[in-house]
């Protein structure tokens, strides 16, 4: 068997307060390597904070275009008139309007003042990738967030074939298939089948994008970030990826091509 390795990326950070507290711990404590925060949601400063009192946790910028529960009022940072409505981001059922009306020029304005708040808040991000957009959800939008990255010098994910395509020819290194989404995975029998999924690790580049975070009444997704938080302190889990003599990998190792 080659070489595996695994990147354990959280996402979301900064999207509740449960989800700060959930992704440092799980990054300190657990099995995660690095993380990307959310600047426009309710507990960005709550994030913000706390990752400048620990510039040790790599963290990138989770790329946000629109807003995950109802009623909730995220307001963009830009005043691309295609990207809003009523100044706020569109929401999440509404994520096909979004991505055609999106203006490329807009879109790459919001991204850019997007990292640029990490930067403003003295922390320097690993990488780049999108909220709920899997490779920015359009080619032309990937390309102008890989452009950002190379002005940045900063990583990216990569699901898609023109996405891990753009990133080698761009020298930097990228992921050999689709990252995992940990809302894909099953609540029920949840630890065995992470079990299951590292054991069949294929060799190359294989990529979690985990959601952990302590359960709260508005979200509806309160069962499987419970369950990330839980997985990504577990002993088996922490276990199973050294007796496969897996390296686990953070977004801040794979800016450029390694040897």
């Amino acid at each position: 068997m080659g070489q595996r390795e695994l990147i354990i990326n959280v996402d979301d950070i900064g999207l509740h307060e449960g989800a700060v507290e959930a992704a440092m711990e799980t990054i300190t404590r657990g099995v995660a390597a690095s993380g990307s925060v959310m600047v426009l949601c309710p507990a960005a400063d709550a994030a913000l904070d706390l990752l400048t009192d620990h510039p040790e946790v790599p963290v990138g910028v989770h790329l946000t275009l629109t807003a995950d529960f109802p009623g909730a009022l995220w307001l963009p940072l830009t005043a691309g008139a295609s990207i809003q409505e009523d100044g706020h981001l569109l929401g999440i059922e509404r994520r096909e309007q979004l991505l055609a009306q999106a203006v490329a020029g807009e879109v790459k304005a919001e991204f850019r003042a997007q990292i640029e708040v990490l930067l403003d808040a003295g922390i320097r991000p690993t990488h780049l990738d999108w909220h709920c957009l899997a490779d920015g959800g359009r080619d032309d939008i990937f390309d102008l967030t890989l452009e950002l990255a190379v002005e940045y010098d900063l990583g990216i994910r990569a699901w898609t074939d023109h996405g891990r395509d753009a990133v080698r020819s761009s020298g930097r290194t990228a992921q050999d298939r689709p990252f995992l989404d940990s809302f894909a995975a099953p609540v029920e029998g949840r630890l065995e089948w992470f079990l299951d999924r590292i054991r069949e690790l294929p060799d190359g580049l294989t990529e979690w994008a985990m959601h952990p975070a302590q359960p709260t009444s508005f979200d509806g997704g309160s069962d499987v970030r419970a369950g990330d938080h839980e997985l990504l302190l577990s002993a088996p889990i922490c276990q199973a990826l050294d007796d496969e003599e897996i390296t686990v990998l953070g977004h801040g190792d794979l800016r450029f091509h390694r040897p």
